[in-house]
């Protein structure tokens, strides 16, 4: 049985109006119960964000597997928040969309936080356990006269897949707002810092704000401690923290009203950790929560609030994929009708690594394609020994190997390397390349044995989804990547789920003793990753980058 997720709108513009907007739209496909590929389509289009209907993303699933439209069997699709959705499939628009292309195929609609729910439970290992989906805004509701009432923020449920068991609990008292009160509040203290006005829904910054702002917080104080945090969400109707957070009637929220941005920041991110931890402890003292948690959604890009979920030991397991948020949905549609059709579901070991590959005989091609001399080397060994060689001496190198990451960030697959020693190498990299506000941190990369070493927590970290404290007496080796509050957003590395890297990071730490290297994702300010051999080298010729290391060839500009 071939079975497609995909996700996106079906043939409106999801940038000309804010009620239709839909983001991170991709596919992913799995045969037989295997997964095949997946792909996120702004990788393939250019266009961050892009939330179009996945075509791009449809085509490469397709080809990457050598199959046509009519031998998919199932095609299953999210459903959003966009009120274009419920037209589009009350009036069998998207039927007719679907039909079109894939004549054999049945279709199958789940409801948003489902799929997020299926992404994290499927890609766990955890036989038995809880869900919670939090995010901005999910499937709409309405009431029996067809008007909308609302839309999923909040979803909480039971897995047990042995017994056959994946259910959502229904009306379990909960405050709902951690997305919207995040992103509407770093929207003000975003606009705050920059001195400029930008319209919430810009989708040019849309999905921007909370990173910006959770990188900000570290430079600020919090100053106001709140006794109960449920009081920050309760009773707010998320159409007022959209429309203007600074109006909200809420005696707490009014008190940060004049702070400065960074302590505004600082203290959106407390408040929201904290509301956090409280949500989940009277989740758990009131037993909805398994020892085995599957969290999912946007609310989990947010890598501080993870980590201090984390330290709380509210529940013994955690498994967040390291696509949570949209991205991830069409992935989730996939393995809950796999779940539903009595299709066991087969993963690679490594969860971030699931789009294609590239042969060294295609990477050529592309390297011919724009005549460009290189060097070629038949031991990697040997090429990561240069290229270590070159890190030590400070060159930014462009990193491009094995299967391209499904999710946000890059995770030493499509990257940029550089020193972490260095404290300018920050600054190099973001004027060179990155173009990024100072006050975001760049995160590293280290191998799994030595993370005890270098952070006080010393925990493995394979999808970057939470920080750690960089140990006092090893800042100054790790200058670069190092914030202000001495974390570090680090990704553990080991030979079985990242070979090529791990073999860089070894041949690095025998010529400077440090096991660790400043990565950045492959692309430029407001650009995707990249994905393709001639992404990477359009990038490479575009960009100030030194080297470029792609499949077992090297790159250097003419003036290197």
């Amino acid at each position: 049985m071939n079975i497609l997720g995909i996700y996106g709108s079906f043939g409106w513009n999801p940038k000309e109006n804010p009620e239709d907007w839909v983001h991170d739209a991709g596919a992913t496909l799995f045969c037989n119960g295997n997964h095949i590929v997946s792909i996120h389509e702004e990788r393939l289009t250019k266009i961050k964000y892009d939330g179009q209907f996945p075509e791009n993303s449809i085509n490469y699933c397709l080809n990457y597997a050598n199959i046509f439209p009519e031998d998919i069997d199932v095609v299953c699709f999210p459903s959003s928040s966009s009120e274009k959705f419920y037209q589009y499939y009350e009036n069998n628009k998207i039927k007719l969309v679907l039909e079109n292309i894939f004549t054999n195929a049945k279709f199958e609609s789940t409801s948003h936080h489902m799929c997020h729910a299926a992404a994290s439970v499927f890609s766990s290992n955890f036989n038995e356990g809880s869900f919670i989906t939090l995010d901005g805004s999910g499937s709409l509701f309405k009431n029996v006269v067809g008007n909308i009432v609302g839309f999923e923020q909040s979803s909480i449920g039971y897995f047990n897949k042995k017994k056959k068991i994946f259910r959502f609990f229904p009306s379990i008292p909960s405050y709902n707002n951690f997305g919207t009160y995040y992103l509407s509040w770093a929207h003000s203290a975003y606009c705050e810092k920059i001195k400029k006005n930008i319209v919430f829904a810009d989708p040019k910054y849309r999905e921007t704000y909370c990173g910006k702002i959770m990188g900000l917080s570290a430079y600020g104080n919090p100053i106001i401690d709140f006794k109960d945090y449920k009081l920050t969400y309760e009773g707010i109707p998320a159409i007022q923290f959209i429309s203007n957070p600074h109006m909200v009637n809420n005696p707490y929220l009014n008190q940060i009203i004049n702070l400065s941005p960074e302590d505004k920041s600082a203290f959106i991110q407390k408040n929201f950790e904290n509301g956090l931890i409280e949500y989940l402890k009277e989740l758990k003292k009131n037993s909805y929560l398994e020892e085995n948690l599957c969290l999912s959604g946007g609310i989990f890009l947010n890598i501080l609030a993870n980590s201090k979920i984390l330290k709380e030991n509210i529940v013994k397991n955690i498994h967040i994929p390291p696509f949570t948020s949209d991205c991830g949905l069409a992935f989730g549609a996939a393995c809950f009708s796999l779940y539903k059709n009595d299709q066991e579901i087969k993963l690679p070991q490594n969860l971030s690594l699931l789009g294609k590959s590239y042969s060294n005989e295609e990477i050529k091609n592309s390297i011919d394609n724009f005549k460009i001399t290189f060097e070629y080397y038949n031991c990697f060994n040997e090429l990561c020994k240069l290229t270590s060689k070159y890190l030590h001496e400070n060159k930014i190198v462009g990193w491009f190997q094995n299967r391209s990451e499904l999710g946000p960030r890059a995770l030493g697959s499509r990257s940029l390397l550089m020193n972490p020693k260095n404290k300018q190498n920050k600054d190099i990299i973001n004027s060179r390349i990155k173009h990024r506000e100072y006050w975001r941190p760049f995160a590293g990369i280290v191998l799994e044995e030595y993370v005890s070493e270098y952070f006080e927590e010393g925990f493995k970290n394979p999808y970057m989804l939470y920080s750690q404290t960089v140990k006092k007496n090893k800042i100054c080796e790790l200058e670069s990547i190092t914030h202000e509050d001495n974390s570090c957003r680090i990704q553990t590395v080991n030979e079985n789920l990242n070979p090529e890297v791990t073999i860089l990071l070894k041949e690095y730490y025998d010529i400077s003793g440090t096991p660790i290297l400043l990565n950045t994702s492959f692309n430029d300010n407001g650009q995707p990753i990249v994905e393709t051999p001639n992404d990477a080298i359009n990038a490479f010729l575009n960009m100030d980058i030194d080297i470029l290391v792609i499949g077992n060839y090297l790159i250097q500009k003419k003036n290197q």
